[in-house]
């Protein structure tokens, strides 16, 4: 969603009618340090909003104010008959009662088109802010595969890093890891690029054929997708690297039957 679409859904007035959540309105005064446009489009909604509340806004005239306060006489005492005091009464609430039907019929139609607005502006916020958080995530997950395909160039690219396949076994002929080990720096590098989700409380280890014997390399992540993992590296004279399925944690020894992967040197 961009800063025009971002104006249109509606979240800019819904916000200058103190209808959106926190997080919306922490988002709204965000985006409007970050955005000129965002900016300017608030103001300008903040601004039409005051001009139309003085617009219709209604004040008692001074005439009529005049004749009230002038038939109000608090420092003397004055006697009227019952007939005057009846024809004063009449004329203040026949006043009064053209006052207040305009007052009212305002009230009115200010509630019904607020009304209004408040519902379509709280829909357009809600959509908004469904659509928002979608892109936030795509844009996440994209930034993620980004990260993670230069990541990956990078240690192709490394003259040190010997890149090596772990092809699946029987077991599971889909299954493939990629290893890059630098020697120089003793550093080993994991990519899965297919293997079964482990079951629960099971976890993938890594093995290294040292001296015709396996060593512990370290246990897989169990949320191993698009990462690349640090191994550790053992002694000795590496011949092979494998996988295998163990107990969550690891085993002092690899499970031959459970093997999913396995490369030669």
């Amino acid at each position: 969603m961009n800063t025009s679409e971002y104006i249109a859904s509606g979240i800019l007035e819904a916000y200058v009618l103190g209808s959106v959540t926190p997080q919306e309105k922490q988002e709204v005064e965000c985006l409007s340090k970050i955005y000129p446009e965002i900016k300017t489009e608030l103001t300008a909604i903040e601004e039409t909003m005051e001009t139309y509340a003085k617009m219709h806004e209604v004040k008692p005239s001074a005439q009529l104010k005049s004749k009230i306060f002038a038939q109000m006489n608090f420092d003397e005492e004055v006697e009227e008959s019952g007939s005057t005091l009846e024809s004063n009464k009449e004329e203040v609430i026949e006043r009064e009662v053209r006052v207040i039907p305009m007052w009212s019929k305002v009230a009115v139609a200010a509630s019904v088109v607020f009304g209004l607005l408040f519902g379509w502006t709280y829909q357009n916020s809600q959509k908004m802010s469904n659509e928002l958080a979608e892109t936030k995530a795509k844009m996440s997950e994209e930034a993620s595969k980004q990260a993670m395909t230069e990541s990956v160039l990078a240690l192709y690219k490394d003259n040190n890093s010997v890149p090596m396949e772990l092809k699946g076994v029987e077991k599971s002929p889909d299954s493939k890891v990629m290893v890059f080990w630098n020697k120089e720096a003793e550093e080993m590098k994991l990519m899965v690029e297919n293997l079964p989700a482990a079951p629960k409380g099971k976890q993938y280890q890594l093995w290294g054929i040292v001296d015709g014997k396996p060593v512990d390399m370290g246990m897989i992540d169990l949320s191993f997708e698009n990462k690349i993992l640090a191994m550790k590296v053992p002694k000795g004279n590496i011949a092979a690297f494998a996988i295998t399925l163990e107990k969550q944690g690891g085993s002092p020894t690899p499970t031959l039957e459970e093997m999913y992967v396995i490369g030669n040197v």
